[in-house]
């Protein structure tokens, strides 16, 4: 069981967190100051450094909080998948854009997008291995798809999950830099890319057939 201190530490630390996401979501990770954010928290700046070290290390432990609920909202698509594999993979992608809907604004979406690519931080401790849940998640569902014959048999689960990724960055890259697509022109434009993505590796009739 947590010591009072050991619960009040970690509120601190929450407060802290929640205070930079606001402060993000209102004016952007660039605008929003140390100062600002212990303010926001209730504590004094120090306490802030305290926890973080440098606000370079509060948005890491931010972008890695995001990208972990992300991943977490979408293993509910990997417990029970569609039954096809385009709707599968649509499903899965979409469970990412909605999740930036729901937490960010359009700004903080942007900024969230551009910590995904940046060197700001250190990118193989942070980005590298929390992408890996994402292709991950792909692979998962691909092997679920290859073991019911929906894959051809000279591709291989890696190889489709692969494809599959390749096809749902530009309407997400899009849509999460605000270049002027919608949540709903962003689902038609992933589905339509994996129908037409699926065509190259789906098992045609013919062969299904034979088997």
């Amino acid at each position: 069981m947590a010591t009072l201190r050991e619960r009040q530490r970690e509120r601190r630390h929450s407060a802290i967190m929640d205070a930079a996401w606001e402060l993000a979501s209102e004016k952007g990770f660039e605008e929003t100051s140390v100062e600002e954010i212990a303010e926001r928290a209730e504590v004094g700046p120090a306490t802030v450094y305290a926890y973080f070290g440098s606000k370079n290390e509060l948005l890491a432990a931010l972008f890695i909080r995001f990208v972990e609920q992300e991943a977490d909202d979408a293993e509910i698509v990997l417990q029970n998948p569609p039954d096809e594999l385009v709707a599968g993979m649509t499903a899965l992608f979409m469970t990412y854009l909605e999740g930036m809907v729901r937490r960010c604004t359009p700004r903080l979406r942007t900024d969230v997008y551009a910590l995904s690519v940046t060197k700001r931080f250190d990118y193989g401790r942070y980005t590298y291995e929390l992408k890996r849940r994402f292709l991950d998640q792909s692979l998962s569902l691909a092997t679920h798809y290859k073991a019911r014959g929906q894959i051809r048999e000279d591709v291989s689960a890696e190889e489709a999950s692969a494809v599959c990724l390749s096809a749902s960055v530009f309407p997400i890259v899009t849509f999460a830099l605000g270049l002027g697509i919608d949540i709903d022109t962003a689902h038609s434009m992933l589905q339509r890319y994996l129908t037409l993505t699926v065509a190259g590796i789906g098992r045609q009739d013919s062969e299904h057939n034979e088997t």
